[in-house]
């Protein structure tokens, strides 16, 4: 029975370790048109990306270690802290601690001035600034209330801005992030090269240091295509 247990529970969390490594499989680009600038944001995002992979794989290692040489009870609450932790990684968990708050407001406001008005934010911008923001260090972040994470769809439907298939309210748009240094990426985002994309689109982003900040679980399913019931691709 108790074989049974550490099997069933074992094959859960390598199940959903799967499903937190997979990112929605998006449309191949027929043409690369980006800069030079999106390229290296890409090629950093992609080394972080690797190291993280690396990280895991040698985390993994050592908990099979752990398995070998432990009793059935101990293997179970090894199991139970695996579990917790893959959640607070899948960001399936609350956060707390040091970061910074972002704000998006427009940068003009004048019904006289033509193409002063701006209703919401370009899908792209966000992506960019994300991008940006974990080439910086951050760790955690939630735009508008809502966590983002590796599988985190941002998309234009009906000229109106989604994130996590929820609609971005009314300006001014809050982004929480958390870093473990915080004054390295606020120092960062004063000068970034976001400011300027949005400036640009007739928006200002602001930064302002903060001693704590709370950055909501993610609320929503978790979904990973060419994958069945069983966990089996």
């Amino acid at each position: 029975m108790r074989r049974s247990v550490i099997f069933a529970i074992t094959t859960m969390i390598l199940g959903f370790m799967v499903a937190v490594q997979f990112h929605t499989t998006q449309e191949p680009i027929v043409r690369d048109t980006r800069d030079i600038w999106e390229l290296r944001q890409d090629l950093e995002q992609q080394k972080k990306v690797q190291q993280e992979l690396y990280n895991e794989i040698y985390k993994n290692e050592q908990l099979i270690d752990e398995y070998s040489g432990e009793s059935t009870s101990n293997q179970l609450r090894a199991l139970e802290k695996t579990l917790s932790e893959l959640k607070k990684d899948a960001g399936l968990t609350e956060v707390s601690g040091h970061g910074i708050i972002l704000t998006i407001e427009p940068l003009l406001n004048d019904e006289n001035l033509a193409g002063s008005n701006v209703n919401t934010i370009h899908p792209e911008l966000l992506r960019r600034l994300i991008n940006e923001l974990n080439t910086y260090g951050a760790e955690e972040m939630s735009i508008d209330g809502k966590r983002i994470i590796n599988t985190t769809p941002i998309r234009e439907v009906n000229n109106k801005t989604f994130v996590n298939d929820e609609p971005l309210s009314s300006f001014p748009i809050r982004i929480k992030v958390l870093s473990k240094d915080s004054n390295k990426l606020h120092t960062e985002m004063l000068t970034s090269q976001s400011g300027d994309d949005f400036a640009r689109e007739n928006l200002l982003l602001s930064s302002e240091l903060v001693d704590s900040v709370t950055i909501p679980a993610y609320d929503k399913q978790i979904r990973v295509k060419y994958m069945d019931e069983k966990g089996e691709s």
